[in-house]
């Protein structure tokens, strides 16, 4: 039986990991996800280690389109509306630093339940995040940006940019 709580998100973070390698290799957009800083306490066997996390994570990918960088975080939920809970505090205050210099940062959430994507910006996130402890999907899916599925496991993450940037 597997664990759905250990595995949400893996979805929704393999087709964002397919689009970045897809874009990167046809040198379109960069799109890196940051390495958890983790020292290695002990090696167990060829595959599994014993380490203990340095430093919290910021916010998981960052990129250049067209020259300008960004960064986003990705999610995945089984609810109908995105519950606010689950972006830790310090991934709030990097959105809040990241909007303050004007640098583009966002959130692509799945909605499994629906099969859909949405980037939402950070500073909407922010704004609801002040108002509510979580926003229900028909006002995400009013308010944020579609994103589609244009290949299989590739997102139209690009096209979206290209309004955005």
């Amino acid at each position: 039986m597997t664990n759905i709580k250990s595995n949400l998100g893996m979805y929704a973070e393999e087709t964002i990991n397919r689009t970045a390698t897809f874009l990167s290799s046809r040198n379109i957009c960069l799109i890196e996800k940051r390495e958890l800083p983790i020292k290695i306490i002990k090696k167990v066997d060829s595959t599994t280690i014993v380490g203990k996390l340095l430093a919290k994570s910021y916010i998981d990918y960052f990129g250049v389109y067209k020259g300008k960088y960004f960064e986003f975080e990705v999610k995945q939920t089984i609810e109908e509306k995105l519950k606010l809970d689950i972006i830790k505090q310090h991934q709030f205050e990097r959105i809040k630093f990241l909007s303050e210099n004007n640098i583009f940062c966002f959130f692509v959430v799945y909605f499994s339940k629906y099969e859909k994507f949405y980037l939402i910006p950070g500073k909407w996130l922010l704004e609801k995040k002040e108002k509510a402890g979580s926003v229900p999907y028909e006002i995400i899916s009013k308010e944020c940006i579609s994103l589609e599925v244009v290949f299989p496991g590739i997102l139209n993450l690009v096209e979206v940019l290209d309004k955005i940037l």
